[in-house]
């Protein structure tokens, strides 16, 4: 008999891993366990990774999330709770521990003694100082080499966040919502930049949300509708219910259109967030049968 329940208490991941937290863009087939990425329900910590051809499922929980398994004879733990779907070349959000990443050009960790006093063969210091080659201080006189250290990790960790945003400004306009508004609904972002054009340099950042029911995802598209800075591009954004009549052919023959909803939001410094759901079903086989019928374009039939 296995027994197993879940604390609902969550702390923060840089409490959970002990270490500070960078946030990175990376593809999503080089995801790591114990990274936290974005889902529908909000961040998770990935314990599970299944890998598709095109495909990979992030599942986890949230961070802190402890999970007490009575007795196992193989040690087995609960699934994961939720789980994330991204193509495995999209770039998504990653937040991962400081200490996984090597050398940073420009800033080097710089521990020395505060106050040092010589008293014969003893030197005794009043702490120790922590600082950067960069030019960064820390204006707290720390009480060992190693607290002194993780404050330089802490700025470490800073930079590399810093030049993540400044990389895409999608996430930079994500990230300050989040902050500024934390009502805001969760969504699983992945980014691209814009290369051409007059908004070149700029991201785009965009949310599948056909893993919610289709209240949910209205009502997402809804919450970030109401963002103060992000204008509504009318031309590309819809929310059709389609109704008996909407026949889609896709890679899977020609399926039953049940909603189709898009929100295009541009920021003021030429971002854009796009968040979208499309939910099909299958036709019935009277239907295929029609959909195939002679001077029909019923599109390819796996």
């Amino acid at each position: 008999m296995t027994d197993t329940s879940c604390e609902q208490s969550t702390r923060p991941l840089d409490q959970v891993l002990g270490q500070p937290v960078v946030t990175i863009l990376t593809r999503a087939d080089e995801v790591e366990l114990g990274d936290a990425v974005d889902s529908p329900a909000g961040i998770i910590r990935v314990r599970e990774i299944v890998q598709r051809p095109q495909y990979w499922t992030l599942a986890g929980d949230p961070p802190g999330q402890a999970f007490h398994v009575a007795f196992h004879p193989k040690g087995e733990s609960p699934a994961p709770r939720t789980q994330v779907i991204h193509r495995r070349n999209s770039t998504i959000r990653v937040r991962r521990g400081v200490s996984h990443f090597g050398r940073l050009t420009g800033h080097s960790k710089h521990v020395t003694s505060h106050n040092p006093v010589k008293r014969g063969m003893y030197t005794l210091v009043d702490g120790y100082n922590s600082a950067c080659s960069c030019g960064w201080k820390s204006s707290t006189v720390h009480k060992s080499k190693h607290r002194a250290g993780e404050a330089w990790l802490g700025h470490k960790a800073g930079q590399l966040t810093e030049s993540t945003y400044a990389a895409n400004s999608a996430l930079l306009l994500i990230a300050t919502a989040e902050v500024v508004h934390p009502q805001l609904p969760p969504a699983p972002w992945y980014f691209t930049n814009i290369t051409s054009g007059s908004r070149h340099g700029h991201g785009i950042a965009t949310a599948d949300l056909r893993d919610l029911p289709a209240d949910q995802a209205r009502a997402v598209l809804a919450a970030w509708r109401q963002v103060p800075g992000l204008t509504v591009d009318e031309a590309y954004s819809w929310d059709r219910d389609e109704g008996a009549g909407g026949i889609v052919h896709t890679l899977r023959g020609p399926r039953r259109r049940l909603a189709d909803m898009r929100l295009s939001l541009d920021g003021e410094r030429g971002e854009r967030l796009i968040l979208q759901a499309a939910y099909e079903t299958d036709l019935t086989a009277e239907e295929v049968a029609a959909s195939k019928a002679p001077g029909l374009d019923s599109g390819p039939d796996w």
